[in-house]
C-alpha cells in the first residue's frame, strides 16, 4: 500500500472526495500523527523501530577561491606538487559551507596555499588547511543511539558523556582512533541528532556502525508513490488508516464512527504486539551499564522478563 493509496482509503472512510487536494493534505496530516501514535505505543519497542546503519569518518578540507561545481566521489589533486589526493564525500554546499569541503579519503600532505583541482565537476580551488571531523550527525530518522562499533580497526566505541571528553581532552585535539561516542546535541542546520567521537578519528574512510530506534519521519505529497512498507511493516499499516480516520471523524464531530475507528485501531495494535513478542522471544530489554562491553548491542534482557512492552 502507497501513501497515495492510504490518502484515498481514509478519505473514503470519513465520506469525503478523494480527489480534493485540501482533502488529502489533511488526510496526509492525520496519517502523520496516527503513525506517530502508532510507533510510540508500548514505548516505541517495536522490533521494526531497532535498526543499524554506517557512516564513514571524514576530515574537512577549508579551500578559498572555488570555483566550478565540486561534487561527491570527485578527486582532489594537490597541484603544488606535493602528490596529496582526497575524494569529495558529499556534494559541495556553498550556501551553509562556503570554504569547506568534506572528504572521505585522504593521502599524503596538501601543499600549504597550493591549487587543488577536482575531476567530476572541473572545479578548482586553493588549499587552506584540514582537519579530523569532531562530531557526526545521524540518519533523520534517528530518536536514541544505542551503540557504535569501528568497523574498519574492529572495536567497540563505548559511550560516555561530553564531561569525560572534555575532562580528558579539553583542548580536543587528541587525535587516533574514536573510542568513545557522546550524544553532542542536534545538528543546527538538519536538525539530526549528533554525536562526537574521541579521539577524533584521523583517518577518514573508516566506516562506522551503529544501532539506534528510531522513529517515522513526516510524510509529504513527495512520498505519496512509496510504499508504507518503507516505514512500517504490514501489519501495522491498518492502525494508522484507522488512527487517521478516527481523527478526521472527531474533526467532523462524529464521535460514534470516531470510536469505531478507534476500536479498530486497538485491534491492529493488538495484532502488532503479539508479532511483537514473538520476535522479541517474550523478553523486555534494559540498556546495559557504560563500559559493559560484553555485547556489541547494548541492550540485554530484563531480569525475569515474561513479556515484550505490552
Amino acid at each position: 500500500m502507497t501513501l497515495a493509496q492510504a490518502i484515498t482509503m481514509t478519505l473514503n472512510r470519513v465520506g469525503l472526495l478523494t480527489t480534493n487536494t485540501t482533502y488529502k493534505d489533511q488526510a496526509r496530516l492525520y496519517l502523520n500523527m496516527a503513525a506517530k501514535r502508532v510507533s510510540g505505543e508500548i514505548g516505541g519497542k517495536w522490533w521494526w523501530l531497532h535498526k543499524t546503519t554506517t557512516f564513514k569518518t571524514t576530515k574537512t578540507i577549508t579551500v578559498s577561491g572555488i570555483t566550478g561545481t565540486i561534487l561527491a566521489g570527485d578527486a582532489i589533486s594537490d597541484n603544488g606538487g606535493s602528490g596529496a589526493t582526497a575524494t569529495v564525500d558529499a556534494d559541495y554546499d556553498a550556501t551553509n559551507y562556503a570554504t569547506s569541503v568534506t572528504v572521505s579519503a585522504q593521502s599524503g600532505t596538501f601543499t600549504s596555499s597550493g591549487a587543488l583541482t577536482f575531476t567530476g565537476g572541473g572545479a578548482s580551488a586553493t588549499y587552506v588547511s584540514i582537519a579530523v571531523t569532531q562530531t557526526y550527525a545521524l540518519d533523520a530518522d534517528v530518536l536514541v543511539p544505542h551503540s557504535f562499533v569501528d568497523e574498519t580497526n574492529s572495536r567497540t566505541i563505548s559511550g560516555a558523556g561530553l564531561d569525560m571528553i572534555d575532562a580528558e581532552d579539553p583542548d580536543r585535539n587528541n587525535e587516533t582512533n574514536a573510542r568513545i561516542w557522546a550524544a553532542d546535541g542536534v545538528d543546527a542546520l538538519s536538525g539530526k541528532i549528533r554525536v562526537r567521537m574521541w579521539p577524533y578519528h584521523s583517518t577518514p574512510g573508516d566506516v562506522i556502525r551503529y544501532r539506534y530506534r528510531g522513529f517515522i519521519v513526516d510524510w509529504t505529497s513527495g512520498n505519496d508513490s512509496t510504499e508504507l512498507d518503507r516505514w512500517l511493516p504490514e501489519i501495522l499499516q491498518p492502525a494508522v488508516i484507522f488512527g487517521a480516520t478516527e481523527m478526521y471523524l472527531q474533526e467532523k464531530g462524529d464521535s460514534e464512527a470516531a470510536g469505531e475507528n478507534r476500536f479498530e485501531y486497538n485491534e491492529a495494535i493488538d495484532n502488532g504486539k503479539e508479532t511483537n513478542r514473538t520476535i522479541y522471544g517474550n523478553r523486555v530489554w534494559r540498556k546495559a551499564e557504560v563500559g559493559d562491553l560484553s555485547g556489541r548491542f547494548n541492550y540485554v534482557p530484563a531480569d525475569s522478563s515474561l513479556s515484550a512492552a505490552s
